[in-house]
C-alpha cells in the first residue's frame, strides 16, 4: 500500500489536511487515468453504458444504506455518541443489504434489468446487494476517520479501490468479459478501499464497539433524526437526478449515448474527486468543530468557495476549448462524441465543481430542509431541460449547452443563499 508519510506537508491545518487527501486522491487518479485510454479499447461505448447504470442505481441505493446518520458521526462532541452513530450505520447498511437479497432472490432483479432497458444486467444484479454494503460501510468509515483526522486511511482507502477497481477491469477487458468486467472491477475496487479505511480499527478489533448499547444508539438516532427525515431524501433526490438522467438518454437517444456521457462525467468530475471531496471532507471537520466552539463559520465557507473557483478555472477553460480533440488522442476516434458532450457540458462542470463540497454545510448550519427543496428545484430544472432540447433539437450537443447555462443561473442563486445562511 503506497503511503504519504514520507511527504513534506504544510504546518497549517487545514490546507495540510486538504492536502493529504488531494496528494492522495492524486496518486489514486494516476492509475486510472493511464488505464482509461485501455479500456476504451477494450470496451465499447455499449458495455461502458451497461456499467454506467449499474453504478448510477448502486449509487442511489447506496445513499439510503447509512439512513444518512454517517454524516452525523462529525458533529457531536461526545465520542460516545459518535461511535453508536457509527454502530447505526452499519446497522443500517446491513439491514438495507438484505432486503436487496430477498429483491434478488425472489426474481425481481430481471424484472429490473428489462425495465431499466438493459437486460444484460440481469446477472451482474446479484453483486448489487454486496455493493450497497461495501458503499454503505465505506461512506460510515470516511467520516469515522474524518472525525479522528485519519485522513491518510481515507487517502489509502482511494488508491486501494483505484488500484483494484483499474487492475481488475483492464485484465478483464482482455479476456473479454464485457460488461460484466466493468462492474467486477468496480467491486473489487470497493473491497480493497475499505479493506484501507478500516485497517486501524480492525487491528484494533473495534475497539469503540464496547460503548454501543441498543439504549444509546436509540437515543443517537433521535438526536440526529433530521438526517434520515431530511438530509436523506435530499441525498436521494441528488442520487436520483444523475440516474433519471442516464434513463431519459437511454429513451432519447441510445445506451451508447449513455456510454458517452458515462464517461465524460467521469473524466470531467475527477477534478471533483480528486479535490472537492477532499476540500470537503477537511471543512466538514472544521465547520462543525467551529460551530460547536460558537466561532463564525462565513470565513471557512468563504475560503472554500475561492479555493474551489481558483482550481476549477483552468480545467473549464481546456475542456471548453480542446474537449473533442483531447477525448479522441486519450481515448480514441470513437469517443470523439464525448468530447463534444464534454465540452457542451464544461460551464455545467464548473458550477458543479464548486457546489459539490459546499453540500456539506447546510448540515452544520441547519438548513436541510430548504437545501432539500432547493434540490429538488435543481433535479425539476435539469431533467426539464434535457427534455426541451431534445424535444426541439434531438441533438444531444444543443441540448447540454442549453442544460449548462440553466443549471449556472441555478447554482449562482444556490451560492448566493448559502453564504447568507451560513451567518
Amino acid at each position: 500500500m503506497l503511503t504519504l508519510s514520507s511527504l513534506r506537508l504544510p504546518k497549517s491545518g487545514f490546507l495540510r489536511h486538504i492536502l493529504t487527501l488531494v496528494t492522495g486522491a492524486a496518486v489514486a487518479q494516476v492509475v486510472p487515468l493511464l488505464a482509461s485510454p485501455l479500456i476504451t479499447r477494450l470496451y465499447d461505448p455499449h458495455e461502458v453504458g451497461i456499467q454506467a447504470v449499474y453504478v448510477s442505481w448502486m449509487s442511489t441505493l447506496a445513499v439510503l444504506a447509512t439512513a444518512r446518520y454517517e454524516m452525523a458521526i462529525v458533529l457531536p462532541a461526545s465520542e460516545k455518541q459518535a461511535s453508536n452513530l457509527m454502530g447505526l450505520s452499519i446497522l443500517f447498511s446491513t439491514a438495507l443489504a438484505m432486503l436487496i437479497v430477498l429483491l434478488v432472490l425472489s426474481g425481481g432483479h430481471a424484472h429490473i434489468a428489462a425495465h431499466l432497458g438493459a437486460p444484460e444486467l440481469e446477472p451482474w444484479l446479484a453483486l448489487l446487494p454486496l455493493s450497497v454494503l461495501l458503499a454503505g460501510l465505506m461512506q460510515a468509515w470516511t467520516n469515522w476517520n474524518n472525525r479522528h483526522r485519519r485522513y491518510q486511511a481515507n487517502a489509502n482507502g482511494r488508491m486501494a479501490q483505484s488500484f483494484g477497481m483499474a487492475g481488475v477491469q483492464v485484465a478483464a477487458g482482455w479476456l473479454g468479459a464485457g460488461a460484466g468486467g466493468l462492474i467486477l472491477g468496480q467491486f473489487a475496487g470497493q473491497v480493497g478501499s475499505l479493506l484501507a479505511q478500516a485497517w486501524t480499527d480492525l487491528k484494533s478489533r473495534f475497539g469503540w464497539r464496547r460503548e454501543l448499547s441498543r439504549r444509546d444508539m436509540r437515543e443517537a438516532a433521535l438526536a440526529y433524526i433530521e438526517f434520515p427525515k431530511i438530509n436523506a431524501p435530499h441525498a436521494l433526490s441528488t442520487a436520483l437526478l444523475d440516474s433519471a438522467t442516464l434513463a431519459a438518454l437511454t429513451v432519447l437517444a441510445s445506451t451508447s449515448a449513455v456510454g458517452f456521457y458515462g464517461l465524460m462525467m467521469r473524466v470531467l468530475k475527477l477534478p471533483a474527486a480528486l479535490i472537492g471531496q477532499a476540500v470537503a471532507q477537511v471543512a466538514y471537520r472544521e465547520l462543525a468543530e467551529a460551530r460547536n466552539l460558537g466561532k463564525p463559520l462565513r470565513p471557512i465557507l468563504r475560503k472554500m468557495m475561492l479555493m474551489l473557483f481558483g482550481l476549477s478555472l483552468f480545467p473549464f477553460l481546456v475542456i471548453q476549448i480542446f474537449g473533442e480533440p483531447l477525448f479522441t488522442l486519450v481515448f480514441g476516434a470513437k469517443w470523439a462524441e464525448a468530447g463534444r458532450y464534454a465540452e457542451a457540458m464544461s460551464l455545467y462542470i464548473l458550477f458543479h465543481f464548486i457546489a459539490s463540497p459546499l453540500g456539506m454545510v447546510p448540515p452544520v448550519i441547519n438548513r436541510q430542509r430548504f437545501a432539500f427543496m432547493l434540490s429538488l428545484v435543481q433535479a425539476v430544472l435539469f431533467l426539464g431541460t434535457l427534455w426541451l432540447g431534445f424535444s426541439l433539437w434531438q441533438d444531444a450537443v444543443a441540448t447540454f449547452q442549453l442544460v449548462s447555462v440553466v443549471m449556472a443561473g441555478y447554482f449562482i442563486a444556490y451560492f448566493t443563499w448559502l453564504y447568507k445562511a451560513a451567518k
